[in-house]
């Protein structure tokens, strides 16, 4: 028998296996992961075509350009930009630079399963707040309360939070962050492009908000896996130091660059999804009284009467979705708003099972 040399905690973890497998293959819509549902912009493509074209894979990558964009997209300096491999990486190396063995992490749950996960293999203590349970209102009040006896080393707040699509005001976001100066809160805006709600402007007032964000969603650049990470400029010199020189490859540092240098196909993108496509399904949610939660991103949290039968009939019909597998929320399903085409097919599947 062959011996497993893990660390006993890693060995306890229950790893985040989204069901990947096939959807790459899938001939549908795919609302199941909040892609954004369309390409991104041509320019992306026709920046990728010129790179690979000039021959220069053997080259290490630089990212002082792409710094620059970014700081000047996000309204700060530049020296206040890391940019990382995915928003997934910004996490692991905020985690890895901030927290330790034992150190105290305040999450609100439901939310992002890699948060815990990232608390696990470092063996920190989790305290998990769950949101309201009637409307899945962000718990503000009782981490307020909680920070009156306890000083965490991390506050995670999920900004909107995924899967509930609960905004946090930057109201609330002030509050606790002045309640806890010795405390770090990592802000995750990875929907930040439909929500418009963002901590950036506290960074002026307070040096312990570090925020993630993504080139996944609203730029359509999931599969090449860029994001990056916004902060005080001595925390992201710190942070900079556990990411390593060369983490985040070319191709993907050239697709950001692109995608920035088009922000009206991303706007376009986002105001179709948030302005004409989700409110024609939160009234066709509530035409045919199906309960679901007001959501500030490109997902709605919604409870139909037999999950299953929703969830076979849209797959049948090549229409994907995400059950939701967390405890309390067996019976929910979450579907990503696409374009307005794309959701009209929704509704018009979806009703069959009313007819």
């Amino acid at each position: 028998m062959m011996k497993n040399y893990a660390l006993k905690h890693i060995k306890n973890i229950t790893p985040y296996s989204p069901p990947l497998h096939g959807r790459l293959e899938f001939h549908g819509d795919l609302l199941d992961f909040n892609e954004r549902t369309t390409g991104p912009s041509k320019k992306v493509k026709v920046a990728l075509r010129k790179f690979f074209q000039k021959g220069k894979l053997q080259r290490y990558p630089e990212y002082v350009d792409l710094q620059k964009k970014i700081a000047k997209y996000a309204k700060v300096g530049v020296n206040q930009i890391m940019i990382t491999n995915g928003s997934d990486h910004g996490i692991d190396i905020i985690f890895r630079t901030f927290v330790a063995k034992r150190d105290t992490i305040v999450m609100p749950v439901p939310t992002f399963p890699m948060f815990i996960q990232y608390a696990q293999m470092l063996g920190c203590r989790v305290l998990k707040i769950p949101y309201n349970k009637t409307d899945f209102k962000f718990p503000a009040i009782e981490i307020l309360q909680l920070l009156k006896n306890k000083r965490p080393k991390l506050i995670v707040v999920c900004n909107p939070n995924n899967p509930t699509g609960t905004v946090v005001s930057i109201k609330e976001i002030e509050a606790m962050v002045r309640n806890a100066p010795d405390s770090i809160f990592m802000i995750d805006e990875a929907y930040f492009e439909f929500s418009r709600v963002s901590a950036v402007l506290l960074l002026n007032k307070f040096s312990n908000i570090v925020i993630v964000r993504t080139f996944s969603k609203a730029f359509g650049l999931a599969s090449l896996r860029i994001g990056y990470v916004i902060a005080s400029e001595h925390h992201i010199e710190e942070m900079t130091k556990v990411r390593g020189p060369y983490a985040v490859n070319m191709a993907a540092h050239i697709a950001a660059s692109a995608a920035l240098d088009d922000t009206e196909n991303m706007e376009m993108y986002v105001q179709e999804v948030m302005v004409k496509a989700k409110p024609l399904v939160e009234l066709f949610f509530k035409k045919n009284n199906v309960p679901f939660y007001e959501s500030g991103a490109n997902f709605i949290l919604f409870k139909p009467r037999n999950r299953q039968k929703v969830y076979e009939h849209l797959k049948n019909n090549n229409i994907l979705i995400r059950p939701q597998s967390t405890k309390g929320m067996e019976d929910m399903l979450r579907v990503s708003i696409g374009t307005v085409k794309q959701m009209k097919r929704f509704i018009k599947v979806y009703s069959q099972l009313f007819g």
